[in-house]
């Protein structure tokens, strides 16, 4: 006599994945404040500064780094990039954030920066760009299968100055104060900043020649249908241009702009814009 149907060895699904098995207790990102904000609008007791070149008025907004954490440039060093940078392209421009992530969003989704289209961090609202904090004693790590676009941004790291280990499981980045700067000041910013070009050029600037809602939904809808890969080729275009202009006049790199007093005056910490040791 046969042993019958047993459903529990023919459902290859059952303790896997597919069925839910450890579904609620996946490494993500908690959701814990009281309203819809993103984890990146959330700053504990930023300090707020005010600046303005040209006509553009920026509101900085600095969070105090970890210990073992570092901004790679001062708010003096972001002014100092941005003033060789077109008016156009800072018109609207409302926010430029240091932001320190938690050990969990450092761990499941670290990134050099983000361009935000609209921030609501605190009372402090508008188009943003974030800047995030690094610690140099934990290496990134990419896996060895990479898409084409990976490895050109694996490469502009190298170019940048991080160490590249190829390992037998990962490609191990290492990271030093200077590499992080060039990564960040004088490449992440720029990029970020042509994401900010590209919607302007595509949905705010057409905005002001439209006659009805309905026209501004469809300059939303064909952005936000736009490939992602067309978006970031875009930015690496107009970070690729702006740099090398600024290389070319002289402008950049620069060493760290470093005013302990101004600093203090201004209730920051330098310790905060330098790396702490190993």
């Amino acid at each position: 006599m046969g042993k019958g149907w047993n459903p529990t060895r023919r459902n290859r699904n059952i303790g896997t994945s597919k069925q839910g098995q450890g579904q609620n207790n996946r490494l993500v990102i908690p959701k814990s404040w009281p309203d819809d904000r993103v984890f990146w609008e959330v700053l504990h007791k930023p300090i707020a500064l005010q600046n303005t070149i040209g006509e553009c008025e920026l509101t900085f907004l600095i969070e105090s780094p970890r210990p073992a954490c570092f901004y790679p440039c001062t708010v003096t060093d972001v002014m100092s990039v941005l003033k060789y940078v077109p008016q156009s392209d800072l018109e609207g421009l409302e926010l430029i954030i240091f932001r320190q992530p938690t050990r969990k969003q450092d761990q499941i989704n670290p990134v050099w920066g983000r361009f935000l289209y609209y921030a609501m961090p605190g009372p402090y609202s508008g188009s943003a760009i974030c800047i995030e904090a690094h610690d140099l004693n934990k290496p990134l790590r990419w896996s060895l299968s990479l898409g084409p676009d990976a490895r050109d941004e694996l490469a502009r790291l190298e170019a940048d100055g991080h160490r590249i280990e190829k390992r037998q499981r990962d490609y191990t980045i290492h990271r030093t104060h200077e590499s992080v700067r060039n990564t960040i000041l004088f490449r992440t910013l720029f990029h970020e900043l042509g994401h900010y070009v590209d919607w302007m050029q595509s949905v705010v600037l057409p905005s002001f020649h439209t006659t009805s809602d309905a026209e501004d939904e469809r300059l939303h809808q064909a952005f936000d249908s736009k490939p992602s890969s067309e978006k970031e080729a875009f930015a690496h275009r107009y970070a690729q241009t702006l740099a090398t202009q600024l290389h070319q006049a002289g402008h950049i790199p620069f060493a760290l702009q470093l005013n302990g007093e101004a600093l203090l005056d201004q209730g920051l910490k330098p310790v905060w814009f330098t790396p702490s040791p190993p």
